[in-house]
């Protein structure tokens, strides 16, 4: 194509404003609720012969950016006027354009007011078709925005290196992950790794992620679980001239999702999920004189906060003891609003988190809202349905006493969590319909080593065998210390095997620093056995028990407990480093196993009736288990 056609074709999209937006939603990854929507601009030119993304890139070589700019907001603005509520929007702009002082002379606040938009739901998506060249006056533009309440993002994190520069200069409130990192990341191991890191490091930096470009549900579900915090793309809805409700099957699956996630990843408690410490304060309907509300408030010190319902009980708002007393408590402002309602002052700028969401979780949140939100109440929903309130107070408690209830469930040894949450997470493992695997790993001739090395250096191949699971788990795995040489890792996949295998080939690299040089070339040390005698032992090795729901049904905790302490016991036949899965393991009857097993145990043959088989029956597996692991111990 000529570059006069494309030069004129490009007048004309701008001479004749032929250009319209489409708006497509961002969803929370935790409650599905619409944080906002990203404003798109579609060319209305039937015979044009460029994309959209190709025409700015015409725009920016012809010097028509700003012109182009300029129209593709103004219609997005205009077009969504009055119908986001305190939705947000995401609006991209050119780091060009951004630093253009007609930019700025064109969101101002008296611009945004004809739209009835407040600047905290404005967010400047800082976007890659031209390079920063002077990143101090960009830098000092991105404040200016910043100090207005507007939110900054950076969008097609992952695209190239320049956007992590980003990040750490500019400080954003979002950071939206390209395409190129989500698609297809359910089946792949480093896209799943490369994310997992981006959250957790946008998480201790405070900044939220938002994934682009979701389109299957296996995407979806593979972002969930790696606590990404938003998403968009055509999977959850496309782009559409008005904005949309996301559909229902989206909504219950992202619901379910986390009700799974949340089961598995947290230790069940009585402050393990936000709705069991909100409480069920007085609401107030949209009619209600703001007076009625101040002079209530006045004469109930203990009320900071008062939600604002609709009759079906769905959430409206918040009005707080901070504004009121800000617009009512001066000279001339009871008089002022005294024929105002609720609905004249109604503050649309809350935070509003599903009743299932983890106390953790909305803690983070919360410290991410602007310092002149920062304390405010938090309105807890089901379904945008009123569940209750809570306090900033009562969250920081509670998230005290979490983090002191996992402290005391954590081995003083490897700082990993221990039995309580480790039993926690199976049986929630057990309750869910989605996929999983259990790595059960112990040290063989560990006692040997101890005795021979002493308990100092004991501790020291411990530390050093959790330090290389920690590094071989790398698709947000759960890893847990049962005690002694015992280890667990707890995953949402069936790739366990191929983590053991890793295990094994990292703790053999380490072993020439756990013996002496003349033991690890003879292979074995001189120890004593269970017995006291003297005897030679191999160098240490790893054993383990792997067990999964691929192949095999687990019906409840019990049956779990029995069938992976048999699983463990095959794995210990044999001699050095070895795996046995479960569903390789023919398990026999219970009462033939109950019978061998009492029988071992001392049990003279001829008293084994059927009356003392008959109550270990009604308790199989479990009291099989107790008696398995006693016979082991013996």
């Amino acid at each position: 194509m000529k570059n006069d056609d494309i030069e004129q074709q490009l007048n004309k999209i701008i001479n004749d404003k032929m250009i319209y937006p489409v708006y497509q939603p961002i969803i929370s990854l935790q409650n599905a609720k619409i944080l906002g929507y990203e404003i798109l601009s579609r060319i209305s030119l039937d015979s044009c012969t460029f994309t959209v993304e190709e025409m700015f890139s015409y725009a920016n070589k012809y010097n028509c950016l700003w012109e182009l700019d300029y129209i593709c907001r103004k219609k997005g603005l205009k077009n969504i006027k009055d119908t986001i509520g305190n939705k947000k929007l995401f609006i991209n702009v050119d780091p060009y354009i951004f630093n253009d002082p007609r930019f700025k002379g064109g969101m101002t606040l008296s611009y945004l007011k004809r739209y009835n938009i407040s600047p905290d739901n404005i967010v400047f998506e800082i976007c890659e078709r031209t390079n920063i060249e002077e990143l101090n006056s960009f830098k000092k533009t991105v404040n200016h925005y910043k100090s207005q309440h507007y939110q900054i993002a950076v969008d097609d994190f992952g695209k190239n290196y320049s956007n992590l520069n980003r990040v750490f200069f500019l400080h954003p409130l979002y950071v939206k992950l390209d395409i190129s990192l989500i698609s297809n990341i359910n089946n792949d191991s480093v896209k799943q790794s490369m994310v997992k890191g981006l959250v957790d490091f946008c998480h201790k930096e405070n900044i939220l992620l938002i994934a682009e470009g979701v389109e299957t549900i296996d995407e979806l579900s593979s972002l969930i679980n790696l606590g990404v915090d938003y998403a968009q793309g055509y999977y959850i809805s496309k782009p559409y001239k008005e904005p949309k409700k996301i559909k229902d099957s989206i909504v219950s699956f992202i619901i379910s999702e986390n009700e799974n996630k949340i089961e598995i990843n947290n230790k069940p408690s009585f402050i393990g999920k936000i709705g069991d410490i909100c409480k069920k304060l007085c609401t107030t309907s949209y009619n209600t004189k703001i007076t009625d509300i101040y002079e209530f408030m006045k004469k109930h010190k203990e009320v900071s906060e008062i939600c604002v319902i609709d009759n079906n009980k769905k959430v409206l708002g918040l009005l707080t003891r901070q504004f009121l007393d800000e617009r009512l408590g001066g000279r001339y402002g009871y008089s002022l609003y005294s024929k105002d309602t609720v609905s004249d002052h109604l503050d649309r700028y809350y935070l509003e988190v599903d009743y299932r969401m983890p106390i953790v979780m909305v803690s983070r949140i919360a410290l991410i809202r602007p310092n002149y939100a920062l304390y405010d109440a938090i309105v807890v929903s089901d379904n945008g349905n009123y569940v209750g309130i809570v306090t900033v107070k009562d969250l920081l408690e509670a998230s005290i006493s979490i983090q002191i209830e996992n402290a005391m469930d954590t081995s003083p040894l490897t700082y990993l969590p221990g039995n309580t949450q480790i039993e926690s997470k199976i049986s929630a493992l057990l309750k869910s319909d989605g996929k999983y695997s259990v790595l059960y790993i112990d040290i063989d001739n560990f006692k040997a080593y101890n005795d021979a090395y002493g308990f100092e250096y004991g501790d020291v191949m411990i530390k050093s065998v959790a330090t290389i699971i920690e590094t071989s788990c790398n698709n947000g795995e759960f890893i847990g210390h049962i005690g002694g040489d015992d280890f667990v890792i707890i995953s949402n996949e069936y790739n366990l095997e191929s983590v053991f295998n890793q295990i094994i080939d990292l703790f053999h690299n380490c072993l020439p620093e756990l013996y002496t040089e003349e033991d690890y070339k003879q292979n074995c040390i001189h120890s004593h056995n269970r017995q006291g005698l003297p005897e030679i032992f191999p160098l240490a090795s790893l054993s383990g028990a792997l067990i999964t729901n691929e192949k095999i049904k687990i019906k409840n905790m019990g049956d779990f407990s029995y069938k992976i302490a048999l699983t463990k016991k095959e794995s210990k036949k044999h001699i050095g480093d070895y795996l046995q899965k479960t569903e390789d393991i023919i398990f026999e009857t219970k009462k033939g196993l109950a019978y061998e097993i009492i029988k071992s145990l001392g049990v003279n043959e001829e008293k084994l009736s059927g009356e003392i088989l008959k109550p270990i029956e009604k308790q199989m597996p479990e009291t099989l288990l107790i008696m398995k692991l006693a016979k082991e111990e013996a």
